[in-house]
């Protein structure tokens, strides 16, 4: 026969056995739970700039941010200030770009290009653009689901292949486009992120 005194021990060791496989439980879940999320969070910028940062503040927190050229987009509106960056790191999403550019309007960051120029040469059957294309597309998708907007055209008279796809994430558009070789023999791939405008 047990003693009444061992008995409560042992229903308090069970009891404290079972609250620490609980805390456990809910912290997995917990951290499962905030990975998720982290998955999927919108993106609000690029790097260490968020979207509508101003150009000051920008040059502030990238001391390399020079002035590049001017761009027109709208001819209604004033030139967008595309921007540049001395010490530039090149890789984004494990993909090395050739330039990024950090576009300004009205003085407010809102988008960032990076481009990458590639050519057939030789031994190549897959350009480092079209290789880029496939592996940004294949981690956009994993991570953010299908694009809301996918095509693919054909230019037959140079038979160019220009594939584009987009992804909405909250505050953000991602956009991926290839352009295959022309006549040029070189082929270019872009990613452009920007501050989905506000409605």
């Amino acid at each position: 026969m047990i003693h009444p005194g061992k008995t409560d021990k042992i229903r308090a060791s069970i009891i404290g056995f079972l609250a620490v496989i609980g805390i456990v439980l809910l912290s997995e879940t917990v951290g499962l739970a905030q990975r998720a999320d982290q998955k999927v969070r919108g993106i609000d910028g690029f790097r260490e700039l968020r979207w509508g940062t101003s150009v000051e503040e920008a040059a502030r927190i990238y001391q390399d941010l020079y002035f590049e050229r001017y761009a027109m987009i709208d001819s209604r509106e004033e030139p967008l200030k595309v921007y540049g960056r001395r010490a530039e790191r090149g890789d984004i999403e494990n993909v090395t770009f050739d330039s990024i550019e950090y576009w300004f309007k009205g003085g407010h960051f809102y988008q960032i290009r990076a481009v990458l120029h590639s050519r057939i040469g030789p031994r190549t059957l897959v350009t480092r653009a079209e290789n880029a294309f496939d592996k940004m597309n294949g981690k956009l998708k994993k991570r953010y689901g299908d694009p809301s907007d996918h095509r693919v055209d054909y230019v037959t008279e140079f038979i160019v292949v220009v594939r584009e796809a987009t992804w909405n994430v909250d505050h953000s558009a991602i956009t991926i486009k290839y352009e295959g070789t022309g006549w040029t023999n070189e082929d270019l791939f872009t990613l452009t992120m920007q501050e989905k405008p506000k409605r």
